[in-house]
């Protein structure tokens, strides 16, 4: 049972890569545009991490207020806040979603911990990934480096429970 739990978390992963990842592309008249909106990203992603909680620690009432945080984090870049997009501190607070958990006995410093290693995750992914180059034409490994950054960005909420 525990294998098939580590594949179903293994699969939600990647489900949560794509999602992010299509919630963040423009629209091109492809036939899933329906689904390039910030809502799937934004709503569906915490649902993911519920499924990947359910999967390794069974389910409890926490998980509904797990849900409303993170994906009230995800629906912000903080750009509000410090006048441009802030991904550091976006995953930090994307992070802080699983606080509710303390319900449920997980330690405090072990939220804040994830928190922070989010927040390093996707600070480094904007910052440090090479640059697209003229035109979108640079490709890590197989894809454009917009695409890998939202997968492992929105990967990561999940990979890191």
């Amino acid at each position: 049972m525990e294998i098939l739990s580590q594949i179903g978390i293994i699969v939600l992963f990647i489900l949560s890569g794509i999602l992010g990842r299509l919630g963040g592309r423009a629209k091109d008249d492809s036939w899933y545009d329906f689904a390039s909106r910030s809502w799937v990203r934004d709503w569906l992603c915490p649902l993911i991490i519920i499924l990947s909680l359910c999967l390794s620690m069974g389910f409890h009432w926490s998980y509904v207020l797990v849900y409303i945080l993170t994906a009230l984090s995800l629906t912000t870049y903080w750009q509000f806040l410090f006048k441009e997009d802030n991904l550091w501190f976006s995953g930090f607070m994307c992070g802080l979603g699983l606080l509710p958990l303390i319900f449920m006995g997980i330690y405090v410093w072990a939220i804040i911990l994830r928190a922070v290693i989010l927040g390093v995750v996707w600070g480094c992914l904007n910052k440090y990934l090479p640059p697209a180059g003229v035109g979108g034409k640079k490709r890590i490994i197989l894809w454009r480096r917009d695409i890998v950054e939202e997968f492992l960005r929105y990967a990561s909420i999940v990979i890191l429970i």
